[in-house]
């Protein structure tokens, strides 16, 4: 199994892996906070040592981006607001950037197709702060293709990571 690094997957090569780093991926997917490398060391039958230096080659070699929080913003009040836009290719890195400096901005995503090639994730309290947000994206010349409130939002675990007795994916 291999698994690119954002670097290295821009030059061409992947990042090799083997069943050992596929249950570690495994294990922090599912559970990265309570993650213990003496329980992945029993399952792969390796010390804890290992584990722990073989999460340190995947983080420093862009295998593991980041480790985050998700919060159900919906429980806090506020509005998960989904927005399906338009942007020119050479100018990707740029506006995610620059978009991703707005307040409510949460998320990016830029998909290599022709239209509908940038999504924004954005959180409100009211249809007032979505305009506002809207109008924000207009100023990068942006063209929205559509507005949408985030109802739910599920992750499931890559099968290629392997299957464990737990869960398999976690519900926002």
């Amino acid at each position: 199994m291999t698994i690119p690094s954002k670097s290295e997957h821009t030059q061409g090569s992947v990042y090799e892996t083997d069943a050992i780093d596929a249950q570690i991926l495994s294990d922090l997917f599912l559970n990265a906070r309570n993650h213990s490398p003496p329980d992945t060391a029993t399952r792969v039958d390796v010390t804890p040592g290992t584990i722990r230096n073989r999460i340190d080659k995947l983080e420093s070699n862009g295998v593991i981006e980041s480790y985050e929080t998700r919060i159900d913003y919906q429980l806090l009040g506020f509005l998960p607001v989904l927005f399906v836009c338009t942007i020119l290719p050479g100018e990707y890195e740029s506006i995610s950037q620059e978009v991703g400096q707005l307040p409510a901005v949460t998320r990016t995503r830029i998909i290599h197709s022709g239209s509908h090639n940038f999504h924004i994730v954005a959180i409100a309290n009211c249809q007032n702060q979505i305009t506002d947000i809207q109008n924000n994206l207009i100023e990068f010349d942006i063209e929205i293709e559509s507005v949408s409130l985030i109802s739910s939002e599920e992750t499931f675990q890559f099968s290629e990571f392997g299957s464990t007795e737990e869960d398999t994916h976690d519900k926002l």
